[in-house]
């Protein structure tokens, strides 16, 4: 088979050459004299993780794409791509979308790289194949939000690597995309250890690919499978639970305790490989890790859907100086600069597990006491009352207002009000005018288009 490169990748091998570029040209190692030896195997791997927390500034985009874009946070006025987002007035050349887009496959690229080369390499079988199913779990999940945020996106699962022939691919059907990415996981799932020790914890686990299976089948509308994984996930052989005080949920020591299923990294100090997610997040001009920016503020329709009895509420939000609330759940009193914080950011959590099982449970055949077990375990931790008695659509709509407040500030609203077909009612409701049918996925990034003809058709209602 002839070796092949996509055009859409070029930019991100210019992004991913400056982990290997310095002054001296001798030290650069091809790939075919990189895949030799099982150290090489595991770097290879670890380089396919960087994607999932360098999706913009200490992976702010996650919270931009995922939380700006509904009705709980708004952007601070300093940053028109952000204000796009927010107004949904974005175009095909914001920065935002382009920088994911690049990001992902990125990370895609990295991941094709670990399934070819690694199954070459004499190395322990066990390992190997550990590695292996690292690498597609990561694809999924790479994936799993192109095809949410774009659409139609080109399926690639080759490794990339030469310019010898240039192939311009078309945009695969979503229906196809999502058939890989069950695949993905579904390959991970059956090979993925159930948990690590050491500094291999935080690793794509046997738990987190049975975790987002579910939530790909809960967004597929296959609700009996959701409701099945999930349950999977649940069973005490992983060890998932729920902290009892929600102090606990996003203090620094339990990281890797038993609420966190997969998680993006970071690690303090002065390496640079802290987050500063905490900034984004603080008042502006507050002190915290040198100078707050102000950049995603609450608002206050997601303030104001607490009970006002939830334990939550002290522990999610803080109040300014200036009268208004700030997201509290990334906290490092030790983060006094820049990028120092050792707040890792949570993908996905056991509480979400519960909801996803509650709430799919119910669109099979409404609501069960499983279901009721499920949600109320989260609500009994925040100090409320149990859930009983409701119909079908009435827990429905229970469960959904749960999800957006205990994973508030975690990227996952606007997907959420995608999935349920409420995107466009439930922000036109709270003032975002602008917002139309169309926008249930952004315009693939222009440079893109730019670079790759076949790219063509944009999605419907942005400039073509």
């Amino acid at each position: 088979m002839k070796t092949k490169i996509y055009i859409y990748t070029i930019v991100a091998l210019i992004m991913g050459a400056c982990d290997i570029l310095n002054e001296n040209p001798e030290s650069f190692i091809s790939s075919e004299n990189f895949y030799k030896t099982r150290s090489d195997a595991i770097t290879a791997v670890t380089a396919a993780y960087a994607a999932n927390k360098t999706n913009g500034d200490t992976n702010r985009n996650f919270n931009i794409l995922g939380d700006i874009t509904s009705d709980d946070v708004s952007p601070l006025l300093n940053n028109n791509d952000r204000v796009q987002l927010d107004q949904y007035t974005h175009t095909p050349q914001n920065s935002i979308l382009r920088e994911s887009w690049q990001n992902f496959y990125l990370g895609i690229t990295r991941c094709n790289a670990v399934v070819e080369r690694v199954p070459l390499i004499q190395m322990d079988e066990t390992l190997r194949a550990r590695l292996i199913a690292e690498a597609q779990f990561l694809r999924g999940f790479y994936y799993f939000h192109l095809v949410r945020l774009f659409g139609k996106v080109p399926l690639v699962l080759k490794e990339t690597t030469s310019l010898a022939e240039v192939v311009y691919p078309e945009r695969e059907e979503v229906s196809v995309i999502y058939q890989q990415i069950i695949k993905d996981f579904q390959d991970a799932e059956s090979v993925l250890p159930i948990s690590y020790t050491g500094a291999d914890r935080g690793r794509a686990t046997k738990g987190a690919a049975k975790a987002y299976l579910s939530l790909v089948y809960l967004t597929l509308k296959d609700y009996a499978k959701a409701a099945e994984k999930s349950k999977e996930v649940m069973a005490p052989e992983f060890g998932y639970g729920l902290w009892e005080n929600l102090t606990d949920v996003f203090a620094i020591p339990n990281e890797f305790g038993k609420e966190a299923i997969f998680d993006a990294q970071f690690i303090s100090g002065p390496s640079g490989q802290g987050s500063n997610l905490i900034a984004f997040w603080a008042q502006e001009n507050n002190t915290i890790a040198g100078r707050g920016f102000g950049s995603f503020q609450p608002t206050e329709d997601i303030y104001n859907s607490f009970d006002p009895a939830d334990k939550r509420l002290p522990v999610f939000f803080v109040k300014g100086t200036d009268g208004k609330y700030y997201c509290n759940k990334w906290i490092d009193s030790d983060a006094v600069t820049a990028n120092q914080s050792d707040n890792n950011f949570p993908h996905i959590r056991f509480a979400e597990v519960l909801l996803i099982f509650a709430e799919a449970t119910n669109e099979v055949g409404g609501p069960t006491e499983e279901a009721y077990d499920a949600v109320n375990a989260i609500r009994e931790r925040a100090g409320l009352a149990d859930l009983e008695g409701l119909t079908q659509d009435e827990f429905r709509e229970a469960v959904l207002l749960e999800r957006r407040l205990e994973l508030c500030f975690e990227g996952h609203r606007w997907y959420d009000l995608v999935r349920t077909g409420r995107l466009v009612s439930t922000l036109q409701a709270k003032g975002i005018t602008n917002v139309q049918e169309y926008h249930n996925v952004f315009p693939v990034p222009q440079i893109e288009i730019d670079l790759n003809q076949s790219l063509k058709p944009q999605n419907d209602g942005y400039p073509q």
